[in-house]
Parts: structure tokens; C-alpha cells; sequence
């Protein structure tokens, strides 16, 4: 005797497969989803990050070493989002000449950090 179709067996076995593949599915997709958005928040902390420490990296060195407070931290809103960020200079132990820049932004989900070394020799008459 010939059979045509599937079984109520064949159906339920098909079924959890496809109930497995679609949650697989599901959970990559919420994944990347969760990915995107941290990277849409990151992307203009990186960007007040870099603008700062550029600001940083052209002052002299009497203005490092006396950081004036616009340059010292701040706050950005961004599209509902609040960014705030905080530099700092530090001069490199035993190099007079070498100062540690470091500026980090921080926002509700996250933060972001950078760091760079500048030489700027001080006048040979303020040592």
C-alpha cells in the first residue's frame, strides 16, 4: 500500500524545525539590532573625543600645563542623547617635555576614551 503526504509525525518534526531556524533567526536580528543602536551612540562620542583632544594637541605648553576649565569638560546633547566629556593633561614622568592627553566622553549607555602624548618644550627661560 502506497502513501501520499506526510504523517502527523513528519508535520510535527517539520515544524520544530522551522520553530527552531525562525528563533535563531529572531535572535541574530535582535543582535545586530542592539549593535546598531550602540553604534549610532558611539558615533558622536567618538567624534566630541577627537574634536577635544585636537583642541588639546595645539595649545602651547604654559596652556597644559594650566588647562582653562572651557577645555577642561563639557556637555553635548545630541538628538535626546547627553554626552559629557573630561580631558585631563598629565606631564610624562621623568620627560619634562612630554604631556599625557586624555579626554573621555561618557553618555547614559556607554563610554569612550583617547589617549595621545604631546611634546612641547617649555622656554628655556620658564624652567
Amino acid at each position: 500500500m502506497r502513501r501520499a503526504g506526510f504523517t502527523l509525525l513528519e508535520a510535527a518534526v517539520s515544524l520544530a524545525i522551522i520553530g527552531i531556524v525562525a528563533i535563531g533567526a529572531l535572535e541574530a536580528f535582535a543582535a545586530e539590532s542592539r549593535a546598531a543602536r550602540q553604534a549610532r551612540l558611539a558615533t558622536p562620542a567618538v567624534a566630541v573625543a577627537a574634536e577635544q583632544l585636537a583642541r588639546l594637541e595645539l595649545l602651547d605648553a604654559s596652556r597644559l600645563t594650566a588647562l582653562p576649565d572651557s577645555l577642561r569638560a563639557g556637555r553635548m546633547n545630541d538628538g535626546g542623547e547627553s554626552y559629557e566629556w573630561r580631558a585631563s593633561v598629565a606631564r610624562v614622568a621623568q620627560e619634562p617635555d612630554l604631556f599625557s592627553l586624555h579626554v573621555e566622553v561618557r553618555w547614559v549607555a556607554g563610554s569612550y576614551a583617547l589617549t595621545t602624548r604631546a611634546y612641547r618644550p617649555m622656554p628655556a627661560g620658564s624652567r
